[in-house]
């Protein structure tokens, strides 16, 4: 693929949306989610010969590189943080940038009563529900892109699944098309 910018182009124009809405229910800034989408392509561009297609599919790949990146951000923008503490400045990105942005955060948000649900989640179970519901990747995928086991992973779910339930319980009872969003079985 890295001899091959038409096999890359393809790569990018068909899994650019769902590496985007990954990092959007991910990412609290937008400049993150443009980060991470560049970083998890370039990422697999530069391990594209390592890629093994019996391991799983291409989106199940890209997810968990994504996931890598996504962690590797986040380090790194703590370490940021802790240098603009002592520095006392702070970087802007431009209105257009920001604006457009926020716009695909925006568009990939569900209802708040969801969100809020989720967000009282720990983020191990939250992350297994994201995974499945919004992403669409399979248990085994999904534990792959984390790096445990299936079993551990279905366990995470099953009580991811639960818990949501419960929270999503009583404020849901009148609109039960959220429970198929999240992956939620009621």
């Amino acid at each position: 693929m890295a001899d091959d910018p038409a096999a890359l182009d393809e790569l990018f124009g068909r899994y650019r949306r769902v590496v985007l809405r990954y990092a959007a229910r991910r990412c609290d800034r937008p400049s993150d989610v443009d980060d991470v989408v560049a970083a998890t392509f370039l990422a697999a561009l530069e391990s594209a010969a390592r890629y093994d297609v019996r391991k799983g599919e291409v989106r199940a790949w890209l997810l968990g590189i994504a996931h890598n990146q996504l962690g590797l951000l986040r380090r790194s923008d703590q370490r940021q943080r802790s240098l603009e503490l002592v520095l006392g400045r702070r970087r802007e990105l431009s209105e257009d940038a920001l604006s457009r942005l926020e716009e695909q955060i925006a568009a990939t948000q569900d209802d708040a009563v969801v969100e809020r649900a989720l967000a009282q989640l720990p983020p191990e179970q939250r992350e297994a529900l994201l995974l499945v519901g919004s992403d669409g990747l399979t248990p085994s995928e999904a534990a792959r892109v984390l790096g445990i086991s299936a079993a551990a992973f279905r366990v995470r779910l099953f009580r991811a699944r639960r818990l949501i339930a419960s929270l999503l319980s009583v404020s849901m009872t009148d609109q039960p098309e959220y429970a198929v969003s999240t992956g939620v079985k009621r």
